[in-house]
């Protein structure tokens, strides 16, 4: 019977992507194909939920939260989810976490402060620096970075002489972009098509 050298394949791993941390060099370096296919399924998503809900008339008054003590938890929350999203996209390639770990929290601190009432001033941002076509790029970067990846990995083709330390936590920044945006754009949509609130929970 053959016995896998599990040793030989882990040591292999690290030497391979040049990360200490192999659980991530399997999930990346393995699984890769896995990542594209969420970044294209999430990519999907938010195409539908646009065409859904683009005929919808939108909202002319929003309902938010107005009590100083929640809204300043709710700022406390949008920081600590804000710094979680930064450490998780720049070095979720040497501790658990990763590109949509990074974009879930990134998004959770903009969600935090919408519904705290500044919608408008996020608004202003989102068309002023116009994150869609943010989106769209970092879908593009994220692809072409995948094809180096893979080509380093599996055909160890050095052509553009990128090694695997650089082009994993790449991944992971550019998938942080990604969903961050993906999901402020769906979330912003669902707000200005439905509103913040159900109409009922004010109700007396």
């Amino acid at each position: 019977t053959n016995i896998r050298d599990t040793e030989f394949i882990v040591d292999n791993l690290a030497m391979l992507t040049d990360i200490p941390n192999t659980v991530t060099s399997v999930i990346l370096g393995t699984r890769l194909f896995d990542t594209v296919g969420e970044v294209t399924v999430f990519t999907l998503a938010g195409l539908g939920v646009k065409i859904l809900l683009n005929q919808e008339k939108s909202e002319e008054e929003f309902q938010v939260i107005k009590d100083p003590t929640i809204i300043q938890l709710l700022d406390f929350s949008s920081l600590l989810c804000a710094f979680l999203a930064v450490e998780l996209g720049i070095r979720g390639h040497l501790t658990p976490g990763g590109g949509f770990a990074a974009g879930v929290a990134g998004a959770t601190a903009i969600t935090l402060l919408m519904i705290t009432g500044r919608m408008q001033k996020l608004e202003n941002i989102y068309l002023k620096y116009n994150a869609v076509a943010i989106e769209k790029l970092a879908v593009v970067a994220f692809i072409i970075v995948a094809l180096l990846s893979f080509s380093s990995i599996l055909f160890n083709l050095n052509i553009f002489d990128f090694p695997q330390s650089f082009l994993i936590p790449t991944l992971n920044i550019i998938c942080a972009i990604k969903v961050t945006i993906g999901t402020w754009s769906i979330i912003r949509l669902f707000i200005l098509k439905r509103g913040l609130f159900s109409w009922y929970a004010f109700k007396d």
